[in-house]
């Protein structure tokens, strides 16, 4: 789940600022049908680079690009002042904080992520939709950035919780857990070969984020998993299966 997690880094930048861990189940995430799911996923991957690029190297190109992507990052955004801005934020300083960040980490994720959208496209087959990109599709992250920086912020301030980032911290915990059986069952399918038996273990494992989420007080933040959710439904044969949500 390489881009999952490099995903959940760009915006999730938000949720290690308290210093604690996605989720506290990691014996329970990490277990050996798991790892093995994700063994096979990036074998998938690299096997798939291999052949649409005719070309042995292509995958550690991609690798490398990855890796350098949190250099990147550091170069443009400074982490320490931005996260201390982070455990500080509050209704009443929330919109200076994201009139600030807000452009610069939309500018430094199209910046940053753009080699490995590029050397990514070589691994796709010729006339794929852009889904087909592993786990969390690169292209969306520009939207994920947009639905955080709405409103100042809105959707995390949405939360009936007394603590309303406490939810938020605990938000990749939940998806790591409710993917898990999705993860499992398409780790060595492309996203065309997606029936109704894969899409139907998709729904349910929005059904279990969104169940979470409404559990700790912030059923807002379903949004931000409905963007990759919309994007894998709208452009596989799950369209024919599942209703898209409807929420902007």
């Amino acid at each position: 789940m390489m881009y999952y997690h490099l995903a959940t880094v760009i915006f999730a930048l938000l949720a290690v600022g308290n210093g604690k861990p996605a989720s506290d189940d990691s014996s329970e995430q990490n277990t050996s049908e798991e790892r093995g799911a994700i063994g096979r996923l990036k074998q998938h991957f690299e096997d798939a680079c291999t052949r649409n690029s005719n070309s042995s190297v292509t995958y550690a190109d991609v690798i490398e690009a990855v890796s350098e992507t949190t250099v990147c990052f550091g170069f443009k955004l400074d982490f320490g002042e931005f996260l201390s801005g982070w455990r500080h934020l509050n209704d009443e300083n929330r919109e200076e904080f994201f009139t600030k960040y807000c452009p610069l980490v939309k500018n430094t994720t199209l910046q940053c992520l753009e080699p490995v959208e590029e050397l990514s496209k070589l691994c796709l087959n010729p006339g794929a939709q852009r889904v087909e990109a592993p786990d969390f599709p690169m292209y969306l992250l520009p939207q994920v950035v947009d639905l955080v920086c709405e409103d100042n912020g809105a959707i995390f301030f949405a939360s009936s919780a007394e603590r309303p980032f406490d939810c938020f911290e605990n938000y990749f915990g939940y998806i790591q857990r409710c993917m898990k059986n999705f993860v499992s069952e398409t780790s060595a399918k492309s996203r065309g070969d997606y029936g109704e038996p894969e899409c139907r273990v998709l729904e349910k494992s929005r059904e279990c984020v969104r169940s979470n989420l409404e559990d700790c007080g912030s059923l807002e933040l379903i949004r931000m998993f409905d963007v990759p959710y919309k994007a894998i439904v709208r452009e596989t044969e799950c369209r024919n299966f599942l209703r898209i949500p409807d929420n902007n």
